[in-house]
């Protein structure tokens, strides 16, 4: 293939650069989860879907967050790993998000919760992949970003699978990092 300056800085598709870090890109589709059924909403979203083969366990973000050309919030959250809440109040992973300033809620209370299933994967609870959604519309495995920050791996780890480099943290007076 001969490379030209204009095909050189030609960003990678985000399918692309999922399959190239060892993900499946898939379309996913958004569902509410009432408690008694899942129901389908109008949302479809290209998610990249990382398996481990020791464990089997999973972890899926938008394609397009993880060949962002710049820095996103989940980025940020994933490689930052600011530390998780004391004493959660419910679900761990969607308290840890909303620390974050993220969200896994489809609604305004905390039982109006969701998630994304594979089209073509059977449509139930099994299936459903839980995200922490941030306000610049990036998006991660809630369940995957908060093991993460304890240590554990889940799917793979994105540490050097994100397209964009994240600059350290800022010191804060005192010597803290910044959360």
């Amino acid at each position: 293939m001969l490379t030209t300056q204009a095909t050189a800085d030609e960003a990678p598709r985000p399918a692309s650069w999922c399959a190239r870090q060892g993900g499946h890109p898939a379309a996913y589709r958004a569902y509410y989860d009432n408690g008694a059924r899942l129901t389908p909403l109008g949302a479809v979203r290209e998610l990249c879907h990382f398996q481990s083969a020791q464990d089997h366990t999973q972890l899926v973000l938008p394609t397009d967050t993880l060949a962002a050309d710049a820095p996103t919030l989940a980025s940020l959250a994933y490689l930052r790993k600011p530390a998780l809440p004391t004493h959660p109040v419910g679900n761990p992973s969607s308290a840890y998000c909303a620390k974050l300033g993220g969200t896994t809620r489809f609604g305004d209370r905390a039982s109006d919760t969701g998630g994304w299933i594979r089209q073509g994967d059977p449509v139930d609870r099994d299936h459903l992949h839980t995200m922490c959604v941030f306000a610049d519309a990036s998006a991660i495995d809630a369940w995957g970003l908060t093991y993460h920050t304890a240590g554990v791996i889940r799917g793979a780890d994105l540490e050097k699978k994100f397209r964009a480099p994240v600059p350290p943290a800022a010191a804060e007076p005192g010597g803290n990092q910044a959360e």
